[in-house]
């Protein structure tokens, strides 16, 4: 058993056995991330708060009632002998260099892993990436303003970022297929993926790959290249999860909760959380765990204006289809990884493949439940879910093909899948694809769904003076969302200024904020949802009772008086958040990331998103990864491979990931 690093500390893992694999990856996660998988343990248990105190509350009330270790231990106890084997290996490596303090900042390490824990960070970095905060905000919009208004939030307007594609061998210069990607989301301090490689030297069991794992999962899942075929995904954006209102009530020492016939029993036990309050002084809170029969109480109780439980495909089968793992590992065809993703339950994915043979294909996999009168569920499956093929592949969480009605009904805009697709094809003509032209792809910075906001503003005829120059000068502006460039910051600037005058609408008074706790406030905010939803809005009649010509020109003739902006990138810089940051609190001396200027906006190819629009961005690419099928690959993530502030690797990732570019992945594949 072996573990090598390259020049920038990626480990390579050899083992003589699968299981020797697995311990030894342990081992390589616990001496690069030991603080992270301190938190990423908490997280799944609950016991934030032990730690970072009272900000951290809401969060392990939270994980408490969607029973985030009750999902795990089911779904461990449900994986194959095999897989629960692979996952216990791996657990015991992680704890070898846990336990003996040899990890980054292993001494802040508390208690074990236990052999379910990897399950439960794997439904931790789920929970809240899925649809369910976007429903409770759409009840909310509809109970503050009206019910008219949801179509205009509807309009292909979820939040997105993640990109992935592949192009077969007749477009390549080495004939076989390219694929690429960039997964997004909160951009934490250290990263959410690790960069590995796994080579098992077993005669009868051999295989090679390189890929991302969370920091805490043993193997690869979302994202792997195993020398003879390569995969990676986007968030397919399902209907796979309902959130019901729940009507409950005290009786004797019991709960019960309204049903369809009267009322019905309801799960309860009390979990206590301690709370840090000073220095080895703690609270405690006591949390009251309720499951009705549809599902976890997530929000509200007894005697609370609203409750809401949740029902998760996950929940339901007790399983989070990690059986997966192992034969993606053995994978070899494309046919070998899409039956692996057979049993994917969630979330929803698609998924993208192409092997050495040249095959290359395009398919959600995961689990939507069938759902029959007033939304309940029949106890199947949708089946028959979409899939393609073809010499270019592009999927950005948007509506690929109308099959996707049976996927779900909200999708991001396409403005980024027309844009890869239309690079892909200017590259193609001038000559066969390359993995530097594709990895470049994702580095676009044009901005797409401005167009909307730019067509409203060359109608603005009858400006004068300021404002009718910065009419003309946005217009003649390349749309790049460059780090460089005072044109983007000016676009920035006026898109805030129409949002704010929207938001303003008296029609959306009191919808603004999140009532259910700061834990949801960014799903809640009604500046982000008109921003992400503008295109649409700018070509309703009256949307919310504005004339939205009048907002556009207004808003130039504002922006027009003021100081020109720094360039873009002087604030769009990116901010990567610690466990500290997340909560609110200062982060320790030392340990903050360079923060560097960003290209990029909401809806580029490179979205790097800023919660308010402009200034620091927190959302972008966790990962970019170009699997070539000929053997030249390439990836990046945010920061570097180690957790460790001290450690040269903590960050010497970044400037090449902030630039929107790629490293050789300097691992030779073995080829089966």
């Amino acid at each position: 058993m072996t573990i090598v690093r390259d020049a920038h500390g990626i480990p390579s893992v050899f083992g003589g056995s699968v299981l020797e694999v697995a311990r030894e990856q342990g081992r390589a996660t616990a001496q690069d991330r030991a603080w992270q998988l301190e938190v990423e343990r908490r997280r799944a248990e609950g016991t934030c708060a032990e730690v970072f105190g009272d900000s951290a509350l809401e969060w392990d009330v939270l994980a408490r009632r969607a029973l985030l270790v009750d999902l795990a231990r089911r779904a461990y106890a449900a994986l194959a002998p095999e897989s629960r084997a692979f996952v216990d290996a791996y657990v015991e490596g992680l704890n070898e260099v846990l336990s003996g303090g040899r990890g980054s900042c292993a001494a802040t390490v508390s208690r074990p892993w236990q052999p379910w824990t990897p399950l439960a960070v794997f439904a931790v970095q789920h929970l809240l990436f899925s649809g369910f905060p976007s429903r409770l905000w759409r009840r909310h919009l509809a109970a503050t303003a009206g019910e008219e208004w949801l179509p205009l939030f509807r309009a292909e307007g979820l939040p997105g970022g993640s990109n992935a594609l592949v192009v077969d061998g007749s477009l390549t210069a080495s004939g076989l297929p390219i694929l690429a990607g960039d997964p997004h989301r909160v951009i934490e301090a250290p990263g959410c993926y690790a960069q590995v490689r796994l080579v098992c030297t077993d005669p009868d069991d051999p295989f090679d790959v390189v890929g991302l794992t969370f920091a805490g999962l043993p193997g690869v899942q979302h994202f792997g290249h195993t020398g003879a075929v390569a995969w990676g995904v986007t968030n397919a954006v399902a209907d796979d999860e309902d959130v019901y209102a729940e009507d409950l009530v005290r009786h004797r020492d019991a709960v019960i909760a309204r049903t369809g016939s009267g009322w019905g029993p309801v799960g309860r036990r009390i979990e206590q959380v301690r709370v840090l309050v000073g220095e080895d002084r703690y609270d405690v809170h006591e949390v009251e765990v309720l499951v009705t029969d549809r599902g976890p109480v997530i929000l509200g109780g007894p005697g609370e204006p609203e409750t809401f439980s949740l029902r998760t495909p996950s929940y339901v089968l007790g399983d989070l289809g990690l059986d997966a793992i192992l034969p993606l590992l053995r994978a070899r065809t494309t046919a070998d990884v899409t039956a692996a993703f057979a049993g994917w339950v969630g979330p929803v994915d698609n998924l993208v493949v192409g092997d050495r043979h040249g095959a290359t294909e395009h398919r959600v996999v995961g689990r939507i439940p069938e759902r029959g009168a007033e939304r309940r569920w029949t106890g199947g499956w949708v089946a028959d879910l979409p899939r393609r093929t073809g010499p270019v592949l592009v999927t950005a969480n948007d509506r690929a093909t109308p099959e996707y009605d049976r996927v779900g009904a909200d999708f991001a805009p396409p403005h980024r899948a027309r844009r890869i697709r239309d690079l892909l094809d200017e590259l193609g003509g001038a000559g066969p694809l390359t993995p530097v032209d594709v990895a470049a792809v994702l580095a676009d910075d044009r901005q797409t769904a401005g167009a909307a906001l730019l067509d409203t503003v060359s109608s603005l005829l009858d400006l004068t003076g300021p404002a009718a120059a910065l009419r003309d000068r946005l217009l003649a502006w390349d749309r790049r969302m460059a780090a460089g460039s005072v044109d983007a910051a000016l676009f920035a600037r006026v898109r805030a200024t129409v949002v704010e005058g929207l938001s303003e609408a008296p029609a959306l008074a009191g919808v603004d904020g999140s009532p259910y706790g700061e834990l949801f406030a960014p799903w809640f905010d009604l500046r982000g949802r008109i921003r992400l939803c503008l295109p649409a809005i700018l070509a309703a009649d009256k949307p919310f009772g504005v004339d939205v010509l009048q907002v556009v020109a207004t808003s130039l003739e504002h922006v027009a008086t003021q100081p020109e902006p720094a360039p873009w990138g002087s604030e769009h810089v990116v901010v990567p958040l610690t466990p500290h940051q997340q909560l609110g609190l200062p982060a320790p001396d030392g340990t903050a990331p360079p923060y560097l200027p960003l290209s990029g906006d909401d809806d580029c190819v490179l979205a790097t998103r800023a919660l308010g629009g402009t200034g620091a961005c927190v959302h972008g690419p966790v990962a970019r990864w170009v699997w070539d099928l000929a053997g030249d690959n390439r990836w990046v993530v945010p920061l570097g491979a180690s957790g460790d502030p001290a450690s040269p690797h903590h960050h010497d990732q970044q400037a090449a990931w902030a630039a929107g570019g790629t490293l050789p992945v300097t691992h030779p594949l073995e080829q089966p």
